[in-house]
């Protein structure tokens, strides 16, 4: 898979928000439903909210469709785009809100102790290679962290594990990295420059043999 890193991090971050590893109160979002039939459909907004869509559940017209291989999501306008033209009835099922606690960046120092728990996610290095004789062609390693920060030592233990769950399960499922694997959980330390109460740990990942 050619290596697209805002692709990479949007599924992944779409992928974690619909995992609940964090609750939807948690979170601040409130789960929709949009249903009805499509006719000769290339593209879908979102009924309720579009523009304050934050992660995409699942997509049902019929079957399942798979993110990413059947429909991509433009999380900014809250619409749908189909890689083949849809007819039949549908079901979607989203989060929809004005914020958010899990994001691909990292949160602010200045946040206050009720905007936690939160989780961040991004790439923390990408080792590349070439890849065959002729050197056109590049195959890269990417490396993703993911930081869980929260107030208690059991709460990040148990986002921990409920993300470590979450991976290894869907570990070969994604559309835009082939594999990944967890390498490393790191120790639950002190969160400087935050309140306090605020503790942290990295989870390490790394996606195998994407080509670009």
């Amino acid at each position: 898979m050619t290596l697209n890193l805002t692709n990479i991090k949007t599924e992944i971050e779409n992928s974690i928000r619909s995992a609940d590893i964090l609750t939807i109160t948690q979170r601040g979002v409130t789960t929709s439903t949009d249903t009805g039939t499509f006719s000769s459909a290339d593209t879908h907004t979102l009924g309720t909210n579009p523009t304050l869509v934050k992660n995409v559940r699942s997509v049902t017209r019929g079957t399942l469709l798979t993110y990413g291989e059947d429909y991509t999501v433009n999380f900014v306008t809250g619409v749908i785009s189909f890689t083949t033209t849809q007819d039949g009835s549908y079901t979607i099922i989203y989060d929809q809100g004005s914020g958010d606690s899990i994001y691909t960046d990292f949160p602010r120092d200045d946040l206050n102790i009720s905007s936690y728990p939160r989780i961040a996610i991004d790439f923390s290095g990408i080792p590349t290679d070439a890849f065959g004789i002729g050197g056109t062609d590049l195959i890269s390693s990417p490396r993703i962290a993911m930081v869980i920060y929260a107030d208690n030592v059991n709460n990040i233990d148990a986002y921990t594990q409920s993300i470590k769950d979450h991976m290894k399960t869907n570990a070969k499922s994604f559309f835009y990295l082939r594999y990944i694997k967890l390498t490393f959980i790191g120790p639950i330390i002190e969160s400087p420059g935050r309140s306090a109460e605020i503790m942290h740990r990295n989870l390490d990942y790394e996606i195998m043999f994407q080509t670009h």
